[in-house]
């Protein structure tokens, strides 16, 4: 078996969804963010559907907004068909995800290299199960293993990193392991 989510919220959507992709059908989308009390009407030209973390995710063109827009199936309260003039996208988005985890990408993204110390414990599942496909060993010895991968940090990153809790530490860039480091302040707060 797979690990999937059979309950997740408007998994049927799934297959309206790719059929819009495949016949190009531009689509009036009734969304409910978490971060906001209002639904909000958007018109989309889907593209992709993306899972990440158990959960399903639609990648399309909202003519409003110069990039893409990623909108989790869980969020979408209903869609229709419009008649509109599909916006074909040329991206191939196995290589746009290529340097991501996750889904999100903000416009002003870059690739920046990221390298990771894992504690002697963790450090055989880091390297049974890379993190990413960038993951490069620079060191295994009795204090760890150091890597390094090349991805746009974003929150899904962030949120991974600190799913391993003590066993993993950012070594570098510095901005990146202060990212972590508030975060881990911000939690630690709760306590």
């Amino acid at each position: 078996s797979f690990d999937a989510n059979e309950y997740l919220k408007n998994i049927h959507f799934l297959g309206d969804l790719f059929n819009a992709i495949l016949y190009k059908k531009v689509l009036c989308v009734d969304y409910q963010s978490f971060k906001s009390d209002v639904m909000t009407t958007l018109e989309i030209h889907p593209h992709y559907l993306k899972q990440y973390n158990n959960r399903w995710f639609l990648i399309g063109n909202n003519p409003e907004f110069e990039n893409f827009t990623n909108l989790a199936l869980d969020r979408i309260v209903s869609f229709s068909e419009i008649d509109k003039k599909y916006q074909v996208s040329s991206i191939d988005f196995n290589e746009y995800f290529d340097d991501v985890i996750g889904v999100s990408i903000s416009p002003e993204s870059i690739v920046s290299k990221i390298t990771l110390q894992a504690t002697p414990d963790l450090a055989p599942y880091i390297m049974t199960k890379p993190l990413h496909g960038s993951q490069k060993k620079i060191s295994n010895d009795s204090n760890g293993f150091r890597f390094s991968i090349e991805v746009i940090p974003n929150h899904e990153l962030e949120k991974l990193i600190l799913s391993f809790g003590e066993g993993l530490q950012v070594v570098e860039p510095d901005s990146f392991k202060n990212t972590i480091k508030q975060r881990l302040l911000s939690s630690l707060a709760n306590y």
